[in-house]
Formats: C-alpha cells, sequence, structure tokens
C-alpha cells in the first residue's frame, strides 16, 4: 500500500466513467450549486466544482444567495430547480447560515436530483443498503479504501465527528454487510470523553471534525490508516491563507501506515463523485439503463488484478 493516499488517481478513473458515459449516450448534464453566503472552505469547494464541469461536458450553474436571504428564498429557488427537466442534480452548498433549518432544506429537494444525498429519503433507503445517491465525500472515501485496498472488515474505525454530510452517513455505509464495509465502527464528537485514547485505539481514522491539525501525532496508534476529511482554512508563517486538515499531517505521516493529504486527498474524489451522481440523474432522466457505480468497481477491479 502506498504511504500518501492521493486522490487524483481515484477522481481520474471516477471522471473517466462519467465522460465516456457523456459521450456515448451524448448527455448534457447540468447541475445547479445553491450557495447562501460565502464560507471560504464552501467557496473553495465550489470552484473546484466548477473547473471540473468544463472537463467533463457538463454545465454547473452556481446561484449566490445574500447571505441575508431568508429560508423561504433558498425554499423557493429549489422548487424552480426541481422543476426544470434540463437540470438533472441539484447541491445545496453546506454550510447554510444560522437561522437556517436544515432538515428543512434537504426535505425540499427532488430525490432523484439529490446528487448529495441529504434528502431523508435517499438517506433512508441508504441504511437499508438500497441502491441510491449517498452523499459525496463519504462515497469518496469508501471509492479511496476500494481503490487502495484498504479492508476494514473487523477492524476498529473511528469517525471524527457526527454532521449529516459526513459522520452520520459514513458511519452507516462502513456498517453495510458488503466489501470494504462491515467495520467496527466508533463516531466521536464534541462530547466524547477520552477521545484521545478512543484515536489511539483505531485500525482506522477517519477525521471530519473540522478543526485545523485536531490530530497530532500522539493520538493515532503505530501504523494505523488515517483518513483526512476536514477542508480548514489558516494562515501560515507568512500570513498567507492556507487549507489545512484534521490532521497534522507532517507529524502523523511517519508514524501512520498510510495517509491522506490535504489538499490533494479525499476532496478531489468528492468533487469527481458528485460528477458520477449528476450523470447517473441524467441516464435516469434519459431512461438508459446504465449504473455508474458498477461501471466505476469494474475499472477498480481490472486495476487490482493487474
Amino acid at each position: 500500500m502506498e504511504k500518501r493516499l492521493i486522490g487524483k488517481p481515484i477522481a481520474t478513473l471516477i471522471n473517466r466513467v462519467s465522460k465516456e458515459l457523456i459521450q456515448e449516450h451524448e448527455l448534457r448534464p447540468k447541475m445547479v450549486l445553491i450557495q447562501v453566503g460565502e464560507d471560504p472552505a464552501s467557496s473553495y469547494y465550489v470552484k473546484s466544482i466548477i473547473r471540473t464541469a468544463k472537463r467533463l461536458g457538463c454545465v454547473a450553474e452556481l446561484l449566490t444567495l445574500d447571505k441575508d436571504a431568508p429560508q423561504e428564498e433558498l425554499i423557493g429557488t429549489i422548487f424552480m430547480a426541481n422543476q426544470d427537466p434540463d437540470i438533472h442534480g441539484i447541491m445545496i452548498q453546506k454550510p447554510l447560515p444560522k437561522g437556517f433549518e436544515e432538515h428543512i432544506i434537504s426535505e425540499k429537494v427532488d430525490p432523484l436530483k439529490d446528487i448529495d444525498a441529504l434528502n431523508p429519503i435517499n438517506l433512508g433507503l441508504m441504511q437499508m443498503e438500497n441502491e441510491v445517491f449517498v452523499p459525496c465525500t463519504p462515497a469518496a472515501v469508501y471509492y479511496a479504501m476500494r481503490y487502495y485496498g484498504i479492508d476494514p472488515q473487523g477492524k476498529s474505525l473511528v469517525i471524527l465527528g457526527r454532521s449529516n454530510v459526513v459522520g452520520k452517513p459514513l458511519a452507516n455505509m462502513m456498517l453495510w454487510k458488503r466489501p470494504f464495509a462491515n467495520a467496527t465502527v466508533t463516531v466521536c464528537h464534541s462530547r466524547t470523553k477520552n477521545i484521545e485514547d478512543i484515536c489511539r485505539n483505531a485500525d482506522i481514522l477517519v477525521s471530519a471534525i473540522g478543526i485545523a491539525h485536531f490530530v497530532k501525532a500522539d493520538m493515532i496508534k503505530e501504523n494505523a490508516i488515517i483518513i483526512d476529511v476536514g477542508i480548514n482554512e489558516i494562515k501560515d508563517a507568512s500570513g498567507e491563507d492556507i487549507f489545512v486538515g484534521d490532521v497534522d499531517y507532517e507529524a502523523c505521516q511517519d508514524k501512520a501506515l498510510a495517509i491522506t493529504p490535504v489538499p490533494g486527498g479525499i476532496g478531489r474524489i468528492t468533487t469527481a463523485v458528485l460528477y458520477s451522481h449528476l450523470v447517473q440523474s441524467a441516464l435516469i432522466s434519459g431512461n438508459i439503463n446504465k449504473n455508474v457505480d458498477e461501471l466505476i468497481n469494474l475499472k477498480f477491479s481490472e486495476i487490482h488484478e493487474k
């Protein structure tokens, strides 16, 4: 296994599958990204999404609402996107400003256009292991584990963070009765006691806690696998703004068996997953019987057979 678990080869493979399907079936997949305000980490992700659209032959339209916009304005924007047959995917960029009821917002997105899988219908079907869209970042972690041959079956897998976007759905996925799941899962959060001790017992540690360099070398055990989902903006020694993960990469890399970098790790895969979902939605809209996930897993199998 590689020491540095970079996301580029995985994202490239997923994008290749998406692009081949777009060209083969002459698709014009279109998504609408709706952002309220301008959270730095959120804007960083949005820029990555828009750059990728042109390379794949997709359309990504950004609708930005003022940070003081009422919740009703966002709901109205979602409703219009739901009704537009030319739009195949809707993504509500998180975090939303304080006062917005995220569970109500998520319910308003058409499940068939819910490419980031935050509608309760999709989350419920995912829990039952049905074939539906799953949240993009947990899916990116799952694909990374498949690509690099990290099998969590029977191992202690600790997740830092219990968000509806990453922590909770990833915990559920890692409990699936299927390959590259079947883990023994512990989820830690702000109320967890002895969090350092729990982390030190993890065979696989996934951090999605949103605190820059939270995970130090003394919090991981020797030869643990570290997957860093965090994207945090800080200032470097010269005062420049940079993005770093939840894990102190420099401190942990020698002790870990394998570790994802930030940037260049899970985030890059997440964008590719989002577009694979968009393509799947376009296929469904066109009544084309193709499964993007099955084609991606076939590519993974071919790599492992070589």
